[in-house]
């Protein structure tokens, strides 16, 4: 019984004795690794303060919004629009699209700012009217096709 005891000791002696030890490791280590986790820490908050809230300046007018957009800090570039149906309700010099999206980013990014131009109102005009057209010669193509499937008589005789 008195060797089971001793066994048992001597085990968590043993236990006790390397406890110190590892809290000295882990000690030492916390203390190795919180200058990385400090300077990694300083490197996200400069990054952050370096970013600012682009705001959505789509439906404003194109001088409107690269003014606003400039005293935020960016650069601007503006781009007419590619026709299409879609902007046919839009604005005279109505911004209608930006890259990038509204959102923190970097100062002194690029801002694309998308808007309406004249020529761009005829142009979608133009398309709008072009698929108008198609639309109303397929249907008249199909009541065509069925008025001639009533003409055909068939020679079907009752019994």
């Amino acid at each position: 019984m008195a060797k089971k005891i001793k066994k048992t000791l001597g085990t968590v002696g043993k236990l006790f004795s390397i406890i110190p030890d590892t809290t000295e490791i882990i000690g030492k280590t916390i203390d190795n690794t919180r200058p990385i986790i400090e300077k990694h820490m300083e490197q996200k908050h400069e990054k952050e303060m370096q970013l600012t809230l682009l705001d959505d300046v789509i439906n404003l007018p194109v001088d409107k919004a690269q003014k606003h957009l400039e005293q935020l800090g960016f650069v601007v570039a503006l781009l007419p629009v590619k026709p299409s149906k879609k902007w046919i309700h839009a604005s005279l010099n109505e911004v209608v699209s930006m890259s990038p999206k509204p959102g923190k980013h970097k100062l002194g990014s690029l801002v694309k700012l998308y808007y309406v131009t004249v020529d761009v109102l005829e142009k979608s005009q133009v398309i709008l009217d072009q698929e108008t057209l198609k639309a109303v010669e397929r249907n008249q193509k199909i009541a065509d096709t069925i008025e001639a499937v009533k003409q055909i008589k068939l020679p079907f005789k009752k019994r």
